[in-house]
């Protein structure tokens, strides 16, 4: 647990060898639990890092999901159980894919099975389930705009940080100049805490990303703290912004050279992982959002087309008009 200022706390924890920072905001008239992390995060290292802050889940006030993924609404159903006076909420256009595991997997990590034939099956499917906790009702929801007041001299106010999420939010901490974004933006790459690459960016709509990375810039702040990424204070915000843009834009003068031949999503995520990055091979597949966001606003744009469907019923893309 690190104390970032008066009544601001980073809860630290891991998934997948990766950094898992959640945070907690406690003031005299109200807290909030940013993320609750995978299905027993919070007996693992929520509750006795809140504990160290000097804060109890029974005076807790709001559990707030920045988005759906398992790692930051997998806890939801414990850390009700624990705090069951808190209100959880979310994005309002996310509040059904955070509410438990069968709506995450359907509308998330199962959203390029049906046209693309990437999916988690196996092992791989179970362990997102396991992850991902069980079902919590979500009770209320934040479109962006809504001030929270903390202690008489401290409000903060929900944010709308869309691209990885539809409803993707943030926490605008006026008082300290700071913005808490979860997983706003990316980088170029997910560190694990052995310093290598782990993954790749894993935006879905490209566009609102991008707009996303246009307002953090021009936020005024002075620390920016994301769920898996060092904490950056002043230039380093700009910097990090830099980056993130930088990878779509790579991503997508990638693809347009690539599709002067046709190919399906999954062709473009295991001939473009190379170039894009150095993680493991074996998770160039987790392209597929990134690389789809890109594909859907360059067919927005009308620079690239859906061509058909492959023999397996996959959807085939190239560069130019529709066919």
């Amino acid at each position: 647990m690190q104390q970032l200022f008066e009544g601001v706390y980073m809860l630290e924890g891991d998934v997948g060898g990766r950094p898992l920072q959640l945070m907690y905001l406690r003031g005299d008239m109200a807290s909030i639990l940013w993320d609750t992390g995978c299905t027993k995060d919070p007996e693992r290292f929520i509750l006795t890092q809140m504990w160290e802050a000097g804060g109890d889940p029974s005076g807790l006030t709001w559990i707030i999901n920045s988005h759906p993924d398992l790692d930051h609404t997998g806890g939801n159903h414990l850390m009700k159980r624990l705090a069951p006076q808190s209100l959880l909420a979310c994005g309002d256009a996310d509040r059904v894919v955070c509410s438990g595991p069968e709506e995450l997997m359907r509308l998330r990590y199962d959203r390029y099975r049906r046209d693309h034939g990437l999916l988690y099956d196996g092992d791989g499917r179970q362990g997102v389930l396991q992850q991902s906790g069980q079902a919590q009702p979500i009770e209320t929801t934040f479109a962006g705009g809504e001030h929270i007041r903390l202690s008489s001299d401290w409000e903060v106010e929900i944010i709308a940080l869309p691209g990885h999420a539809r409803g993707h939010l943030g926490i605008l901490d006026a008082k300290h100049q700071s913005l808490y974004g979860a997983d706003a933006i990316h980088g170029e790459v997910y560190y694990g805490f052995d310093g290598l690459p782990k993954m790749p960016p894993t935006y879905l709509w490209a566009d609102d990303y991008l707009a996303t990375i246009r307002l953090i810039e021009h936020l005024p702040i002075t620390t920016y703290v994301g769920c898996h990424w060092p904490i950056k204070r002043g230039e380093e915000i700009g910097a990090f912004c830099a980056e993130s843009r930088r990878f779509v834009q790579h991503a997508d003068h990638l693809l347009l050279a690539a599709l002067a031949e046709p190919m399906t999503l999954r062709d473009a995520c295991l001939h473009l992982g190379p170039a894009l990055g150095a993680w493991p091979r074996e998770v160039d597949l987790e392209l597929m959002y990134a690389l789809h966001a890109n594909l859907e606003s360059l067919v927005q744009r009308g620079v690239v087309s859906a061509t058909g469907r492959d023999g397996q019923g996959h959807i085939v893309f190239a560069r130019g008009g529709t066919a």
